[in-house]
């Protein structure tokens, strides 16, 4: 087996044009990490693929910021995920492994493709939460290790 519990989350928020921590009326843009995208314990050679519906194992973020705005959703996704020894492990993102919803409830996410940013318009609650599956692709010669990356939401209003 080839450990690899996590995939990290950074988030940044920005301002198109204007320096990081820029505001849209005042409220400042606020991306949370919520959970990390969990492959688990994968095999050599055994594709593992998490479902964006995955309420244990997606990756998760909440966004805030000024409600009935419009922002811009980034994510910076990883080719793969490395291990202390350097080994790469393979991973793959596909049209609908992203999920975007006004409500937390992960069931009622629209799927996006996380490889194309993505905009959405805050609801009255200046809330919106981001779900992220994806698929871990170890070779059939994977060394076995803790394999881990990174994972970046890059959230700017857009000033429409």
């Amino acid at each position: 087996m080839v450990p690899c519990r996590t995939i990290c989350f950074l988030a940044a928020a920005l301002a198109l044009g204007a320096p990081p921590g820029a505001h849209a009326q005042g409220r400042p843009l606020n991306p949370i990490g919520r959970q990390t995208l969990d492959f688990g314990a994968l095999l050599p050679g055994a594709r593992v693929t998490v479902s964006r519906l995955d309420p244990a194992n997606a990756g998760q973020f909440e966004v805030r910021g000024q409600r009935f705005t419009e922002v811009e959703l980034v994510l910076t996704l990883p080719s793969a995920m490395i291990s202390a020894r350097g080994a790469p492990l393979p991973l793959e993102f596909g049209p609908a492994d992203g999920g975007v919803s006004n409500s937390p409830a992960i069931t009622t996410s629209t799927a996006f493709d996380p490889r194309v940013p993505l905009r959405w318009i805050l609801p009255n609650n200046g809330r919106a939460y981001v779900f992220l599956g994806g698929s871990a692709v170890p070779g059939v010669n994977q060394p076995g290790g803790r394999y881990t990356g990174t994972i970046v939401l890059t959230v700017a209003y857009t000033g429409n």
